[in-house]
């Protein structure tokens, strides 16, 4: 005879937060198969009234996009070179439309995602000292 578990209400907030974080990682490899990319990144933001989860995906950038972003940081500023970089990357088909929509109720989510895409690109730097 199996004994059945009750969760606390924690412990069933974590398994459902477990579950979501696995379908996102898997949505998001889905997408790469889909669009041919190395890898896809998820935003989830929360709209504060209801705390539906509004979900936007981009796409690894190539690297052109990456030298790009990298030289306008320089000039106009990161948030204006990631606001550029996010339009050319969201995969608009996939993500929830206030995360691209230019309406300025969607702004929150398209900061969100713009303050993602500078973080995207990796640089590793030259660690070789020459005595």
């Amino acid at each position: 005879m199996k004994k059945e578990v009750e969760l606390t209400d924690e412990q069933q907030k974590e398994v459902e937060e477990k579950a979501f974080n696995d379908l996102i990682e898997e949505k998001c490899i889905e997408l790469s198969k889909k669009y041919g990319v190395s890898k896809v990144h998820a935003y989830v933001g929360i709209e504060p009234e209801t705390g539906e989860k509004v979900i936007g995906f981009l796409k690894e950038p190539n690297y052109i996009q990456k030298i790009a972003t990298m030289d306008k940081i320089t000039t106009t500023g990161p948030f204006l070179a990631g606001d550029e970089l996010r339009q050319a990357i969201t995969l608009k088909e996939d993500s929830d439309p206030r995360t691209y929509n230019e309406s300025s109720d969607c702004d929150a989510y398209r900061l969100g995602m713009t303050g993602m895409c500078v973080p995207i690109i990796n640089v590793i730097q030259n660690t070789f000292k020459k005595k």
